[in-house]
């Protein structure tokens, strides 16, 4: 491998994990301190394209020093940036987990785990926007998640706006991948929008991923409502995904922690319905036992009087 480097900054190169939209990802080691051992990481060599635009590397380092010092459980955690051969680049851990979309293609989630993966995304968002950062693309790619799904880390936040594509770039590759489209808010995509795209947007991706973790499948043009597509769900989750969905983003949620708050009522209401149907087929249970009970007694009182004939 000829272009492998040995180097990037002061992190030793130990092999080439891909390539995506002229970023190079690298697995690497930090240095050693004293006796111990570097721990391993993962490296974004960046384009170079982004030197040449000084706004959007002034955005990307302010980005990601704010996302060093805001470190939290639902965010991939980013250790440093720098610049190497004319190109910055960006080191976050080395986290075991895959793209959730990649979760998604072998199995379908429940209703709990769909809330669970959905509530550690939000609180990821609300940290990073307190901290005056927007994602600018969630999507399940730029999600990754535990084999367990214990953990899930957002990922590949957002640094710039690329105008005249009507397009999103992101802090690791400054170009939006395709398949991210369909979970943008309208005005990300729209060439004049009516406002500038702010936080509301990454509430409005968030309800898009929502909805395929609710019911197999991101909303398309023809729109159905989550419990149309999932008859386990309460009414509750389709005011929630309405809201998250609303084209004009002062008709969505407010913040993150106001999506969190109404996503604690939504378990309770997914519980409460879960808890009435097991009612009710314990209930249809007992009513189609109570025949066979009334069966049983009447041959049992039927034997009794036979034994009682014969011992006469």
């Amino acid at each position: 491998m000829a272009d492998l480097p040995t180097l990037i900054g002061p992190y030793r190169v130990t092999g080439l994990l891909g390539r995506e939209a002229g970023a190079s990802l690298y697995s690497a080691t930090e240095p050693s301190l004293g006796s111990r051992p570097g721990r391993p990481v993962v490296i974004q060599h960046l384009s170079p394209r982004m030197l040449q635009e000084p706004a959007l590397f002034a955005r990307f380092q302010r980005d990601a020093g704010a996302l060093i010092r805001a470190g939290h459980p639902n965010i991939l955690q980013i250790l440093g940036s720098g610049e190497e051969d004319g190109r910055p680049y960006l080191v976050t851990e080395a986290f075991a987990g895959a793209p959730l979309d990649q979760v998604l293609k072998g199995r379908r989630l429940n209703v709990a785990e769909a809330i669970t993966l959905m509530r550690k995304i939000c609180r990821g968002l609300a940290h990073a926007h307190e901290h005056g950062v927007l994602h600018g693309h969630v999507w399940p790619h730029a999600v990754r998640v535990s084999p367990d799904l214990s953990e899930a880390k957002l990922a590949d936040f957002a640094f710039a706006r690329a105008d005249s594509m009507g397009m999103t770039g992101t802090l690791s590759t400054g170009a939006l991948n395709l398949g991210a489209f369909r979970y943008l808010a309208p005005e990300q995509t729209e060439s004049r929008p009516a406002m500038p795209p702010d936080h509301r947007a990454d509430l409005y991706s968030a309800g898009v991923v929502f909805h395929e973790l609710l019911t197999g499948r991101a909303p398309g043009e023809r729109f159905a409502l989550p419990s149309q597509l999932n008859s386990e769900l309460p009414p509750e989750a389709d005011v929630f995904v309405l809201k998250c969905l609303a084209r004009n983003p002062l008709e969505r949620y407010a913040s993150a922690i106001d999506l969190l708050d109404d996503l604690a009522k939504l378990e309770e209401a997914s519980r409460v319905r879960l808890l009435s149907e097991l009612r009710g087929i314990a209930s249809a249970g007992s009513r189609q036992r109570r025949p066979l009970l009334i069966a049983g007694i009447v041959v049992l009182i039927a034997v009794l009087a036979v034994i009682v004939f014969l011992m006469k």
